[in-house]
């Protein structure tokens, strides 16, 4: 064999590395994409199943909240009846978290220092999610 017919054979065995690798490649591509497809119409199938019935919250009251129009603030007090710490969380407009307060049962918390304008809060006891509310100041 000569040195023409030795590269002929080289570049010969490089395409046909070329292609199996980009054959390999497309179908790895073409089987993640069928299951992503796959995934997706799992989905919209889970929407032809009927609706279940939403339950109430076990502690729908877990916090009592009032305002104090004197002072310009808000209170929150904890129930007395929570047997685990609460977690009560003040979220802006904006989804950002303002507040953070760790409360035991019957223990009360005043909030005034907060800007003009509305304000989401969410109640948890370790991860279990128990209520939200809204708070506005004016």
């Amino acid at each position: 064999m000569n040195r023409k017919q030795a590269a002929i054979q080289s570049s010969c065995v490089k395409v046909f590395f070329f292609i199996l690798i980009a054959c390999a490649a497309t179908t790895h591509m073409l089987a993640a994409n069928r299951t992503a497809i796959f995934l997706t119409q799992a989905n919209f199938d889970d929407d032809k199943k009927p609706a279940k019935k939403e339950r109430p919250f076990k502690n729908q009251n877990a916090v009592r909240i009032f305002p104090d129009a004197i002072k310009k603030a808000v209170h929150v007090v904890a129930r007395p009846g929570n047997k685990k710490e609460i977690d009560f969380l003040v979220f802006d407009v904006s989804g950002n978290m303002v507040l953070n307060y760790k409360m035991k049962a019957g223990e009360r918390k005043t909030i005034s220092d907060l800007k003009r304008g509305s304000y989401m809060y969410h109640v948890f006891a370790e991860d279990e999610y128990l209520m939200t509310g809204k708070i506005v100041f004016k």
